[in-house]
């Protein structure tokens, strides 16, 4: 797979260097646009091969996307609701307390 990607990099390559500014900038808005009309599922696809690209290339220049940021957000919203929760029991023991001792001094 990656012989097949260095063979179409190249080809990338060639064309950029040959285009003018005009040209890239044509070309850059079709690839935006193809990928605005590609489905979810394809998108993040070739997101993991591109991840497996970079590393295969072990280029360090290229950033790879992390996907463990979005999960830590959801984990951190998942605890916060768990937190609100404990302390909303908290707050119903307090109430049912001071019932209780509201009923005593009568």
């Amino acid at each position: 797979m990656i012989k097949v990607f260095n063979k179409h990099y190249r080809k990338a390559i060639d064309l950029l260097e040959e285009a003018t500014g005009s040209e890239k900038i044509e070309m850059a808005e079709k690839v935006l646009d193809w990928f605005r009309e590609l489905p979810e599922e394809y998108l993040i696809s070739l997101a993991l091969f591109f991840n497996e690209v970079i590393d295969d290339l072990g280029d360090e220049s290229l950033e790879k996307i992390n996907w463990k940021t979005k999960r830590k957000k959801k984990e951190i919203e998942e605890e916060e609701d768990e937190t609100e929760e404990f302390e909303e029991d908290e707050e119903e023991d307090e109430d049912e307390d001071e019932d209780e001792e509201d009923k005593e001094d009568y």
